[in-house]
């Protein structure tokens, strides 16, 4: 029983510390070069085609006894884009975050809009640049949690006074984040022939102005600055299969994370040459490897407009005795051929 009652009290202490040392900082998605605007915000309108929406769910630290869960979405427009993909644009994109973790459901919820403007240096050549803001809302309830004070000799009883004040307070803030980028495109369709390459790298900042972090009435904390570094590059093979890899570095207070993403890309079937509707199919695998020694297994496939991934985390690292599994999973749609909101059309 003691046994049961320490490995109990170790899970509890890791994911108690754990939630300490995110109290500062952001949640993290594996796919988020999936959806890059959520690394950068000059990134928003960068995609192929007109508008996009998009949503990431995560299921974190499956089996540990307790929920994580996050999900993201965004929904991006573009103004003054070309048939031709060659004069300067901008990209604008409302989008939502919820993250709650935890038995006390410490939740980070956000509401916001991100603007970017892209301008061509040369054929191919784009610099981008993006600005964001946003409402961002924290709570928590710390009455759902239980105490070693709440041990009755056999079990933790929650109906034993724990003698702890829940005082936690709930509060909103303005947020604020910039980034730049640069990106090399060969043609306007986005698929890559035999030999070809495409670049797409950039740096954001996030939490420009380290809002404040009023957890309860004696104490407050400062929301660290967030710095973003992103690389993609993308290399044709042949003409229906290319290799991706992606580099994204992560550097928020005392905390930093790598992740490297690997991934082939193989076209099932393409556009049809006589209606020229989107119908292009494609298979993407590979992995994503991150710093704080996880591995996942990316599986997606591409429907033209629509696409869909799921990855899988394996966590490998110290803290696996509490937690090993992940699960996300990413749905997508963007209108390639034609805009939702007027009649222009990509060639």
């Amino acid at each position: 029983m003691m046994r049961l009652l320490g490995r109990k009290l170790s899970v509890m202490l890791i994911l108690l510390f754990c939630a300490w040392q995110t109290k500062a900082q952001d949640f993290h998605l594996t796919q988020a070069d999936r959806s890059i605007s959520f690394l950068n915000p000059a990134f928003v309108g960068t995609y192929k085609g007109f508008e996009k929406l998009t949503m990431l769910n995560r299921n974190q630290w499956i089996g540990s006894g307790t929920q994580f869960l996050t999900s993201y979405g965004m929904a991006e427009f573009t103004a003054g884009r070309s048939n031709q993909n060659d004069r300067a644009f901008v990209g604008i994109a409302p989008f939502f975050s919820n993250d709650v973790g935890g038995d006390s459901r410490m939740s980070q919820k956000s509401f916001g809009i991100t603007t970017s403007g892209h301008i061509p240096l040369a054929k191919g050549h784009w610099l981008d640049a993006g600005l964001q803001t946003a409402i961002q809302q924290r709570s928590a309830d710390f009455s759902r949690l239980l105490y070693y004070s709440q041990w009755n000799g056999t079990t933790l009883d929650p109906s034993i006074f724990s003698g702890e004040e829940n005082d936690f307070v709930s509060f909103a803030f303005v947020d604020a984040g910039l980034g730049v980028a640069y990106r090399f495109q060969p043609n306007q369709r986005g698929e890559l022939r035999d030999g070809q390459w495409s670049l797409q790298t950039g740096l954001s900042i996030q939490h420009v102005n380290r809002p404040r972090l009023q957890y309860n009435t004696l104490s407050a904390d400062r929301l660290y600055q967030k710095w973003v570094g992103f690389a993609s590059l993308t290399m044709g093979l042949n003409e229906i299969s290319a290799m991706q890899f992606s580099l994204s570095h992560i550097r928020q207070g005392g905390h930093t994370e790598s992740m490297l993403g690997a991934m082939y890309r193989m076209q099932l079937r393409g556009s049809s040459q006589i209606t020229n509707e989107v119908s292009n199919r494609f298979l993407t695998t590979g992995f994503y490897f991150r710093s704080s020694a996880a591995i996942a297994p990316y599986f997606a496939i591409d429907f033209g407009a629509f696409d869909m991934g799921l990855s899988y985390d394996l966590d490998l690292g110290a803290a696996s005795s509490a937690y090993k599994h992940s699960i996300e999973l990413n749905l997508a749609y963007t209108f390639l051929k034609k805009s939702a909101f007027r009649g222009t059309h990509l060639h």
